[in-house]
């Protein structure tokens, strides 16, 4: 069978949705999955609702904001995110560098007066610092980052940090004014603004089929005219246009006339397409990232008071980066008797864990914090991203602006997290893809 569309869009995650969404009839849009949304759905075990990985809508758009609020079936309710930090010297809200005031005095005023030096200049980071451990020193000082931003962003990355660029994954990090610092010395743990304050989540009402971001992605899919589910690319030939898949099992060829936009893994579409040059296609399968496990821990007893969203554990002894409280984002994720909580275990994807050590191990941790006393687990279940995290080395992006600029030749343009090969939000992706879709439905099309 044969399709023949204006475009083409790959993947139906939120960036392929909100394209789909934008270009109405002219647009046709494939997922291999059988449920659309990619990593931005849920999962229910046994009544505990848990999303395949942590996900919050935060906007910095107001007209973004705007239009996908405005959608009534994604019931999404404000949700300003509450986290924390828990360290040896004490729990602090995040970001860290705004509530000193929670960690013990002396790591306070060595912390202070650090951040003091990078603000007045002897600490600036910029240009000049491409190492991610470089720029995270000249901005945090030595304290901030023995404390946390080392320890953590070494489980988080599974790497030395001298080896990562600073380059596209410092959007989320704030380097705060001298004056807020002190502020968050005197009075810690109070609301402060931050990169994802405007926030939102779904929170449907009881007995509502589907829970989680997933409602999210249900609510796209559902303006999206032409959706195929369970349909799975196997090649690009960028020489006609064409892309091979198999729908349900069966060929099929999918032709457009106008344009194409892959929000597919950017390896994975080079890696389907012809023609590419050999050398191009050697750098992008080298190009490395890493995978998450999500081990989703259904509990039953009293819910623990204020745990926040979700808490950061620099401390290498345990073996999640985070946890997140599916019940502090909807309290009807769970039954009224229970909760669920999901482990973050990041992991290098050219080395997987095994997923049974992985799960025994942060058992443990749940112990070990206390968070399971008077409670017991009734179910465990574990859900794998990969990719999940781009990982930013020197000359990465340079092999990921080649890969891109080479599809854009065959009228396929590369966007998403994974599709351009980079660190961004839902929001930050969707409103990228109405962009390009309201451009190529002007004739302009963007690489």
């Amino acid at each position: 069978m044969t399709h023949e569309t204006e475009f083409l869009v790959l993947g139906g995650g939120p960036a392929g949705l909100a394209a789909g969404v934008e270009l109405g009839e002219r647009a046709l849009v494939v997922e291999r999955e059988e449920r659309p949304g990619g990593l931005v759905r849920a999962e229910c075990f046994g009544g505990y609702w848990f999303d395949r990985v942590l996900h919050l809508l935060h906007f910095q758009d107001p007209p973004l904001q705007e239009w996908v609020t405005g959608m009534p079936d994604a019931c999404l309710a404000p949700c300003p995110p509450v986290a924390w930090i828990d360290s040896e010297a004490g729990t602090a809200r995040y970001p860290l560098q705004l509530n000193l005031g929670a960690l013990q005095q002396e790591t306070c005023i060595r912390a202070l007066t650090e951040l003091a030096a990078a603000a007045s200049g002897g600490g600036q980071a910029g240009s000049d610092a491409p190492a991610y451990d470089d720029y995270l020193l000249r901005s945090f000082g030595p304290t901030l980052c023995d404390l946390f931003y080392f320890p953590y962003n070494q489980k988080m990355w599974r790497r030395p940090l001298g080896e990562l660029a600073a380059s596209g994954q410092t959007w989320n990090l704030l380097r705060p004014r001298l004056e807020d610092a002190v502020r968050g010395a005197l009075a810690p743990n109070r609301d402060r603004e931050a990169y994802n304050t405007t926030a939102f989540y779904p929170r449907p009402p009881a007995g509502a089929p589907v829970r989680g971001m997933e409602v999210l992605s249900r609510a796209l899919a559902r303006r999206v005219p032409r959706l195929h589910l369970r349909t799975t690319v196997t090649r690009m030939d960028l020489e006609h246009r064409e892309v091979h898949a198999l729908a349900d099992g069966a060929p099929v060829i999918y032709r457009y006339t106008r344009g194409c936009l892959s929000t597919l893994p950017l390896p994975a579409a080079i890696a389907m397409s012809t023609p590419v040059p050999r050398e191009l296609a050697d750098e992008v399968r080298a190009l490395p990232h890493n995978g998450v496990l999500s081990l989703a821990f259904s509990i039953r007893g009293a819910r623990p008071p204020s745990p926040g969203h979700w808490r950061y554990y620099p401390d290498p002894a345990l073996p999640f980066t985070r946890l997140v409280f599916m019940a502090e984002f909807d309290p009807l994720s769970g039954p009224a008797d229970g909760w669920g909580v999901l482990a973050e275990v990041p992991y290098r994807a050219d080395a997987p864990p095994s997923v049974r050590e992985a799960m025994d191990a942060a058992r443990m941790g749940l112990i070990a914090l206390g968070l399971l006393d008077g409670c017991e687990i009734v179910d465990e279940n574990v859900m794998v991203a990969d990719p999940a995290y781009v990982v930013f080395t020197p000359g990465a992006e340079a092999v990921a602006g080649r890969a891109r600029a080479h599809l854009a030749t065959a009228g396929v343009t590369a966007l998403g997290r994974y599709g351009r090969w980079e660190y961004s939000s839902i929001a930050g992706v969707m409103a990228d893809a109405r962009a390009w879709a309201a451009g190529a439905a002007q004739g302009r099309m963007a690489a």
